[in-house]
């Protein structure tokens, strides 16, 4: 995976911070022991379009980013009708991890918990 970088573009893109993420919902059936996954929606303004954001948990830390599922594409088109910028990884990780401070992740990731406890320690 390559990250472009353009000289006049900021270290975070611009978007970030005009893009309401609003949960959407959770299925647990989706996800494994290792993979959460939380349907969410990027809002701006009376648009919105709805993507999965994709947690890895077997690691010291989650990592989160936007799923490449069958709705990646509607969501990088979004940010580039939108705000004329490209949807880089950097800022799906940026997106994910502010998501992951909302009170409808850690909801999830309760449910998530009690059906796979192996890589969730208690906070």
């Amino acid at each position: 995976m390559f990250l472009l970088k353009n000289s006049n573009r900021p270290s975070i893109s611009s978007f970030i911070h005009q893009v309401e993420v609003a949960f959407h919902h959770f299925d647990l059936e989706r996800c494994d022991e290792k993979t959460l996954y939380v349907t969410v929606l990027f809002k701006y303004g009376t648009h919105n379009v709805l993507f999965d954001f994709i947690y890895i948990i077997d690691q010291q830390e989650i990592y989160g980013a936007v799923s490449i599922n069958k709705h990646y594409e509607k969501a990088r088109v979004f940010i580039e009708q939108h705000f004329q910028q490209f949807l880089l990884y950097s800022d799906e990780m940026i997106l994910a991890k502010n998501f992951m401070k909302t009170t409808s992740f850690k909801q999830c990731l309760q449910q998530f918990a009690k059906r796979y406890p192996t890589f969730i320690s208690p906070k």
